[in-house]
């Protein structure tokens, strides 16, 4: 535990930001994401006092929201996030969006001025209770600070609370409104102000553990609860498992029990973890364009594990179908946009440890021909000698193992992770922000997950990147290990790939297209930027390492590479 500070306060808010603070390392805090500013001086310092917590400064607030989503996402706890008052808080919506749609943990803390200059035109105020609508799983805002024993109290179980809420059943950002009154500096004398009479404050802020607990789910329960079918499918989203070789395990054994083969989403960790076993099929995408292979193969019944992988075609397969499915993965919401004849279980999926035999089938067998098939076909598409964006995929398969982390981005990155990716054993980690599956966010929430110290490699389009280009003002002395693949075809790829690329509006519209100097923006930020000439120089490229922030820049052309799908998939 760390060393105790000081406990001398000058004013009331000093007390009541160290209050909250030992709290919340008390609970398990590691990480705060701060964004500067004067309302949030008391809880900004006393964070960057506390040995037990990392403090990442982020001057812009919308890049601050992802970054500190990235570190949920990356260590699956809460970590916090601290604004000043205004529309500061406004610019962290998207991240509190997706952290809601993906079920992440975040802590978002607001200051704010109190009561007394509110709605009367008081610089830097505005409504923020309520400001991020219905997206936190719980909002509330604390008492105005006073030296005062039972508002401490109150201060300490709302955030108790809060840390709770945060982590389920129903995960999620909660939003903490937080009013202050000057004076703001710890620093800055209160007259007459006066700590309780023996307050301790190691001992007043030593809460009692509150792990969540979440209740399991075995391989056999859910099994007993499926139709007696072999026309089954177990589908597994991009889904982040608390325990990956649990997850493998416990999905091998249901399919064992049930026969049904497991169809898992690349973006998903687990298509790597269960390479080589004959129950997965990774080429469904590939396999269910066929209208012959799709009609033979469609199915009765199915588990889905998580959202639904991103596959429009796999979608409207199991649509069609009206199967009767149960999902497990999301305690309390419902992600099954197929409408079938649904239910859900809330819990984890765990192995029972039981040996069980596998049950061959027909159908499974189908499947694992139709696999062979896929697998031969892709490698054709993908293995060829110009700038096709698909294989970059493959390259970093080879270049990431297990202890590294893929992030994905959305638009073509996670499409052609989906297509292309197929590891033959235990890959690296893979996160995405696909809540929402916009492009918002992406660099920031990749840099804030490389801050564990996991060495982190983003996959993302041109525009992307330039979307979230102000991350790189985060790039300066970055703790963590963060390479940027930018595969740059000057626009909106996946635009090319709709019924509105044959619009004479296209082009201006919808491919957007930029000509953007990519190294001159990251020399802007003496960010290293590398155009990669050519498939062994990607290689080469993606051998470094080390601490900080680097951009690999890989450039295509959107028309031939839109094209060559276009054939390759018919």
């Amino acid at each position: 535990m760390p060393m105790a500070r000081a406990t001398k306060h000058l004013n009331t808010n000093a007390l009541w930001a160290d209050v909250g603070v030992r709290t919340l390392r008390r609970l398990g805090l590691t990480h705060v994401v701060i964004s500067p500013g004067s309302r949030s001086t008391p809880l900004a310092h006393a964070f960057a006092e506390e040995a037990g917590i990392q403090v990442t400064v982020a001057l812009d607030e919308r890049s601050a929201g992802f970054i500190a989503l990235g570190l949920a996402k990356a260590t699956g706890q809460p970590a916090a996030l601290l604004c000043t008052s205004g529309t500061a808080a406004a610019n962290y919506l998207p991240a509190v969006v997706e952290a809601r749609l993906a079920a992440t943990p975040l802590l978002v803390l607001t200051a704010d001025r109190p009561p007394e200059l509110r709605e009367c035109h008081s610089g830097q105020t505005i409504a923020q209770n309520g400001i991020f609508a219905g997206y936190p799983v719980w909002a509330a805002e604390a008492a105005v600070p006073a030296a005062d024993l039972g508002l401490l109290r109150h201060w300490r179980q709302l955030l108790v609370d809060a840390w709770q809420r945060s982590q389920g059943p129903l995960a999620g950002p909660v939003h903490l409104n937080l009013p202050f009154r000057d004076p703001l500096a710890p620093s800055d004398p209160e007259k007459g102000f006066k700590a309780p009479a023996g307050l301790n404050l190691e001992t007043f802020t030593a809460v009692p553990p509150c792990g969540v607990v979440r209740p399991t789910l075995t391989p056999a329960t859910v099994a007993s609860l499926l139709p007696k079918t072999e026309r089954g499918v177990i589908v597994v989203g991009p889904h982040a498992f608390e325990d990956r070789d649990e997850s493998a395990a416990a999905l091998r054994e249901l399919s064992h029990l049930t026969g049904w083969p497991i169809l898992a989403d690349g973006a998903g960790t687990l298509r790597g973890d269960l390479a080589g076993d004959a129950t997965l099929v990774s080429g469904y995408d590939l396999i269910l364009r066929d209208a012959k292979a799709a009609k033979s193969l469609r199915p009765q019944a199915a588990v889905f594990v998580g959202p639904l992988p991103t596959s429009k075609v796999m979608r409207a397969w199991l649509k069609e179908g009206d199967l009767t499915v149960i999902q497990i993965g999301r305690a309390g919401e419902n992600t099954d946009p197929t409408h079938s004849r649904w239910s859900r279980l809330d819990g984890q999926l765990v192995p029972s440890g039981d040996r069980v035999s596998a049950k061959a089938s027909a159908y499974r067998k189908s499947w694992q021909t139709a696999q062979k098939a896929a697998a031969k076909k892709l490698t054709r598409i993908v293995n060829v000698d110009w700038p096709f964006e698909g294989r970059v995929v493959s390259l970093l398969d080879e270049a990431l193992g297990p202890d590294d982390r893929l992030f994905v981005g959305s638009s073509m990155p996670i499409r052609d992770v989906e297509w292309f990716y197929h590891p033959p054993g235990p890959g690296p980690e893979v996160l995405t922000n696909r809540g929402a599956n916009g492009i918002d966010g992406t660099v920031s929430t990749a840099l804030g997950a490389s801050l564990d110290g996991k060495r982190t490699v983003l996959l993302c389009g041109d525009l992307t990147f330039l979307h979230d280009s102000n991350a790189l003002l985060s790039a300066y002395g970055h703790r963590g290990d963060l390479t940027v693949v930018v595969i740059n075809n000057q626009g909106g790829g996946i635009f090319n790939h709709l019924a509105v690329a044959q619009s004479a509006r296209f082009e201006q519209l919808w491919g957007t297209p930029q000509a953007t100097d990519l190294g001159k923006l990251c020399a802007a930020h003496k960010v290293r930027h590398d155009l990669a000439d050519g498939w062994s120089d990607l290689r080469r490229l993606l051998e470094v390492r080390g601490k900080g922030v680097r951009v690999i820049e890989f450039r295509t052309d959107r028309e031939a590479d839109a094209a060559w799908r276009k054939k390759s998939f018919k």
